[in-house]
């Protein structure tokens, strides 16, 4: 009994960290979202998507990996306007946690130009 109670609350432990490892991924990459530059100065949203398209690749090829979260990748980035206003966006991205085989959703609200 005692064998499998600490088997228990290390699998608890393990999946409690795991968790917290995400989230601080989330934070890195809704940040670099929002101080994107290049993202922020788009003129449209063929623009933004165009952006956004290149930021998928620069977050999972170098940034993430070299913030040293490894086994976590952005699935998708996705962007739109909010209701009539085409200098606020929603970006939406999906974590992908290849350790625990998950998904999270997260939003970013930018304002370009």
């Amino acid at each position: 009994m005692g064998f499998a109670l600490v088997i228990a609350h290390k699998k608890m432990s393990m999946e409690v960290s795991r968790v917290s490892e995400i989230e601080a991924v989330a934070n890195l990459v809704g940040g670099f979202i929002r101080q994107d530059r290049r993202l922020l100065d788009c003129k449209d949203e063929e623009g933004v998507s165009s952006r956004l398209n290149e930021l998928i690749a620069i977050l999972n090829d170098d940034y993430i990996s070299n913030s040293g979260f490894a086994g976590t990748e952005v699935s998708t980035i996705t962007g739109s306007p909010l209701i009539d206003d085409d200098e606020i966006y929603t970006i939406s991205f999906k974590l992908a946690d290849n350790l625990a085989r998950r998904e999270e959703a997260y939003h970013v609200v930018v304002s370009i130009r």
